[in-house]
């Protein structure tokens, strides 16, 4: 019984369990991550020149207010 009982299977133990407790996390929040995703791609394009010009900060903000709409609806459902 002491073979089941050490500290390398513990730490395994809480190994899976973290890693379960992450991926629904993540399975949770896709949409969040796409989001900024997005936000990510539109701010690395707009800022291929060096500077920004108008329409590129509305289309950077555009993405900012979808990311906060996806964490509003994931709050309010």
């Amino acid at each position: 019984m002491s073979d089941w009982f050490s500290w390398s299977n513990l730490f395994y133990l809480i190994g899976i369990m973290l890693a379960g407790g992450l991926s629904l996390v993540a399975s949770k929040y896709t949409t969040i991550v796409k989001e900024m995703k997005e936000v990510a791609k539109v701010l690395e394009e707009a800022y291929e020149d060096g500077e920004l010009s108008k329409k590129e900060k509305e289309a950077v903000m555009k993405e900012v207010l979808d990311v906060v709409k996806s964490v509003i609806n994931l709050k309010w459902k």
